[in-house]
């Protein structure tokens, strides 16, 4: 280590004096010197200190803090190493290059990473997390904002929207001729009453006096996200379709696309609006239709299977047949638990008859019946009163006709043979498994969009935008840390612990070097698998961020 002065010239033939901190190293048999710190602008104390420190032999911060007798003191500085993961993972990924360089760009991808950092954080929990970590150096921040600022930026971000999806879509590897989309909605229950697209629906999340929103997730056949849209709590997921079915053949501009959807999503109307846009279709059929083709003879019970069967339907339609044993176990497992259940009450019901000879059977068995049909039950269990006492009995041509179809499903597809089999259209069906994976890591797991601290349309656009670059960036931090049996959360928190370390002086409060720590065993595997090195320093940062409501402005003191 040792302290070198550059002179260089400027216009009119002026001289400038740099000085510089450097460290020498080898390469091979050549040996170059990297700049840890400039020294310029240090007033003179300072720069005499650390002149007098690095005289004595030193080849780091620490030892130079230790040989400049107490002039200069090592202090640990921001957490940078999760920031700095996520960053270089956003930016393989093309998030970073897709939003642009702009001011309003830097404020939107600040949230992506901030949503991977700390799941469900507000607006104003993103502005104090930048002021923990080296936010504003290692993004190279040149103004500061406060939440004020984020907020308004939802507008600037939702209407890019369509261009920073489809900038990634083309960012990605070239894809086959023919391509398979898999689309999925869900529901995220509101807390509050003040949004613009929040209304009474149909909740997944069975949150009863719940407004809701319903958002659409439009991913490739891998799971991996393309697009996601919001819209009112009380749209119906047909009537989301044909967004999707536009967005891909315009904003994308795809050919030879397969759409698969679940047997809710994909109907009549939706089958139509596929074929306009010369695309194909995955769907299932719904117990009623099954029903209505095994009477008009299209198929038959005998071909539902454990393996996969083929009937070709008159107009061309193509229908997968299966029987899964294990959801056909749970079925009957469920009825014999349910049976059990109330033999139980019957039980308990016949002993209070017997003990009240008051009591009146009807109005025991009127609160029984209520609870099989609450089951749904009472096709094959009949209750009947004889001489005061309640009895069960069970249905056995009833039972087998509800039981007919345990673990049944149809596959349905346009798809002519040439392109797939009848194995590969049901597994591509199975598929959608992927993206009730990415609701679930978006609404419950480490994302958690909800709650929703956004009111209006662009907001609630935005905010579910980001959430999805997020998810995107979340996806391939499971895919490299999956073999180290570390889940995301626990690498980034153990990342987090990777700080920058300052050498300062003491008096004057002014850094003389940043540099990076050795990482931990632990923390290089994680880099490792990412295949990631870290930076020998980090910058100091040039704004400094804070937010304009101050948190003990708005909370209640323990003690008065």
């Amino acid at each position: 280590m040792f302290i070198a002065e550059v002179i260089s010239k400027g216009k009119q033939g002026k001289s400038y004096t740099s000085i510089l901190l450097r460290e020498s190293y080898r390469v091979g048999s050549a040996v170059k010197s990297k700049t840890l710190a400039v020294l310029t602008h240090l007033p003179v104390p300072v720069l005499e200190a650390v002149r007098r420190a690095v005289a004595q032999p030193a080849d780091s911060l620490a030892k130079l803090a230790d040989v400049s007798d107490r002039s200069l003191r090592l202090r640990q500085g921001e957490s940078f190493g999760a920031l700095w993961t996520v960053d270089q993972i956003a930016r393989q990924l093309g998030i970073r290059k897709a939003l642009g360089v702009t001011q309003e760009a830097e404020l939107s991808y600040w949230q992506v990473l901030a949503r991977v950092l700390r799941p469900g954080a507000s607006l104003l929990a993103m502005v104090r997390l930048a002021t923990t970590c080296a936010a504003a150096a290692l993004l190279g921040w040149r103004l500061a904002f406060s939440e004020d600022d984020l907020y308004a930026n939802g507008s600037w971000l939702e209407g890019r929207h369509a261009v920073i999806e489809r900038r990634l879509w083309q960012a990605r590897p070239a894809p086959p001729k023919d391509q398979l989309f898999l689309y999925d909605v869900t529901s995220s229950y509101w807390e509050g009453n003040y949004n613009a697209l929040a209304a009474w629906g149909y909740n997944r999340d069975h949150k009863e006096n719940k407004k809701q929103v319903v958002v659409g997730l439009l991913t490739d056949s891998q799971g991996e996200p393309v697009s996601i849209q919001v819209y009112r709590g009380n749209t119906s997921d047909l009537k989301t379709f044909g967004q999707q079915v536009h967005k891909i053949k315009k904003e994308l501009g795809c050919e030879g696309v397969t759409l698969v959807g679940d047997r809710g999503m994909i109907r009549t109307d939706q089958k139509a609006a596929a074929l306009k846009a010369q695309f194909h279709f995955i769907t299932a059929l719904t117990k009623p239709q099954i029903q209505k083709l095994l009477a008009q003879k299209v198929l038959q019970l005998e071909f539902f299977e454990e393996q996969v069967h083929e009937v070709l339907g008159e107009d061309g339609r193509r229908y997968v047949l299966r029987r899964n044993p294990v959801r056909q176990e749970e079925l009957q497992r469920a009825r014999e638990q349910k049976q059990q259940a109330l033999e139980a009450a019957l039980q308990k019901a016949n002993t209070y008859l017997e003990e009240h000879p008051r009591a009146k059977a009807a109005t025991q068995r009127r609160h029984l019946a209520a609870r099989l049909e609450n089951l749904k039950v009472q096709d094959w269990l009949q209750l009947t009163v004889r001489q005061r006492r309640l009895v069960l009995s069970r249905d056995a041509q009833a039972l087998q006709a509800a039981a007919q179809l345990d673990g049944c499903y149809v596959v349905e597809t346009d798809l002519p043979p040439a392109q797939a089999d009848a194995q590969t259209i049901h597994d591509r069906y199975k598929d959608l498994a992927f993206v009730e994976r990415d609701f679930r890591t978006l609404k419950t797991g480490h994302l958690e969009f909800r709650p929703w601290f956004v009111c209006t349309e662009d907001n609630t656009q935005a905010h579910a935008l980001t959430s999805m670059l997020a998810l995107k960036v979340r996806r391939h931090l499971e895919r490299a840390w999956w073999p180290l049996e570390v889940t995301v959360e626990e690498g980034l928190r153990e990342l987090e612990k990777l700080c920058v370390m300052e050498l300062v002086h003491p008096q004057s409060g002014k850094v003389v070097a940043r540099q990076v720590p050795e990482p931990a065993p632990l923390q290089k595997q994680l880099l490792e698998a990412l295949k990631l090195d870290l930076p020998l320093t980090v910058p100091e940062a040039e704004v400094t961020v804070g937010t304009r409501k101050k948190i003990n402005q708005v909370r209640k003191a323990l003690v008065k």
